[in-house]
């Protein structure tokens, strides 16, 4: 047992006697610099300005009781903005939505995850007038058509622009 504490001690101490290597006067990168050093001339790049791009997420999170049950719903929705010109706009929507706990009768549908989302692209030749093109995927029992549900909560494209 002291041949095996002693052997135990010796390979704990073996890696306390190398060396480690310091470097010194190394530059150290610019990060920022090294971000900014696209081509500010190339086509893709330019179309992808950041400067216009605006992006928001939202998180929700909602309970009922009532009927000696319950149900909670989560959705989660990343909504994305780009500004191609002061008169045209597109917004993205992407999200996910679901029940992680659903104890109401009939409801067995809401217990799995349901994605949803959309885009509109807007142009705006005036003040006055507005060309709108949009699609939109909601939650069944959130679609317009819906007979409970007359009015979609995630049917709004209503951008800070």
């Amino acid at each position: 047992m002291k041949q095996f504490s002693c052997l135990i001690i010796i390979l704990i101490m073996i890696p306390s006697f190398g060396f480690a290597q310091l470097k010194t006067n190394l530059s150290k990168p610019n990060i920022s610099q090294t971000l900014d050093t696209y081509n500010k001339n190339d086509a893709f790049v330019g179309f992808l300005d950041p400067s216009r791009i605006q992006m928001s997420h939202n998180l929700s999170m909602s309970y009922v009781g009532f009927g000696g049950g319950g149900a909670m719903i989560n959705a989660y929705v990343n909504t994305l903005n780009y500004k191609f010109s002061d008169e045209l706009y597109l917004t993205t929507k992407l999200g996910v939505m679901n029940s992680p706990y659903n104890s109401l009768p009939g409801n067995n549908y809401m217990n799995e995850y349901e994605f949803f989302g959309g885009a509109e692209l807007k142009y705006m030749p005036s003040e006055n007038s507005v060309i709108s093109l949009r699609f939109e995927k909601s939650p069944g029992y959130y679609s317009p058509n819906n007979y409970y549900n007359r009015r979609s909560p995630f049917g709004s494209f209503q951008s800070d622009w």
